[in-house]
């Protein structure tokens, strides 16, 4: 059985030995992070070193083949000074959904306001909402089909910033977050939910929901 206290102590440790004092953080994210993880979920992991090159890249895709769970592995690869100069409306979400390992994850990031939160949630809302009207209008049924449940995936990170934005606190599960919502963002939960799950479903009845829902949070934030 998969234990993932198990392979973080055995990547970190591959890590040091690959990287040396060079490896300044690792710090676990996604859905292991926040206690949400099944058999499929991908294994999230977030590491930063003093500099990062391609040699680098291979080096690391090389830690991973060693630890194993290569099909699952996943996650972000930095060097400090890049992060350094990382978009300040990507930090919050950032701190808030990656869990320390080695090292100090906010020692590393700049800092962020408000407005950078809200500027988060409005170009995640945009891409959204041009992604749903291009493929729509672009892509043939079977692609719009495939494609939807991926975009509802991204719903409940912009649910977590915007109750962030209403209320200073950063809800970092679904089941802690979902009786906090009002009924149309509970709605679009139970049906990324739904479809996480794989359930059958109507492709334009589930389309115009989250259309709309895009549409009307774009249009009051």
């Amino acid at each position: 059985m998969f234990s993932m206290d198990d392979y973080l102590a055995r990547l970190l440790a591959e890590l040091k030995e690959t990287f040396g004092t060079r490896l300044l953080y690792v710090g676990l994210q996604g859905s292991y992070q926040r206690g949400e993880a099944d058999e499929q979920s991908d294994i999230d992991v977030m590491a930063v070193l003093d500099t990062l090159s391609v040699s680098d890249l291979d080096r690391y895709r090389d830690v991973l083949a060693k630890v194993g769970e290569t099909e699952r592995a996943c996650g972000f690869l930095c060097g400090r000074e890049e992060l350094s100069k990382w978009n300040p409306c990507e930090v919050c979400h950032l701190l808030h959904t990656t869990e320390d390992k080695f090292g100090s994850l906010s020692a590393l990031v700049p800092s962020y306001t408000a407005e950078d939160v809200k500027t988060f949630v409005k170009i995640s809302l945009g891409n959204l909402y041009h992604a749903l009207c291009h493929r729509y209008v672009h892509a043939d049924a079977e692609t719009n089909r495939s494609a939807l449940p991926g975009a509802y995936k991204g719903v409940f990170f912009i649910l977590q910033n915007l109750y962030y934005l209403k209320t200073g606190v950063f809800i970092r599960t679904k089941r802690e977050l979902f009786p906090r919502l009002s009924d149309a963002d509970r709605a679009i939960m139970e049906k990324a939910e739904a479809l996480r799950r794989e359930e059958l479903y109507d492709f334009h009845e589930t389309f115009r929901l989250l259309f709309e829902w895009c549409q009307n949070t774009l249009l009051k934030i």
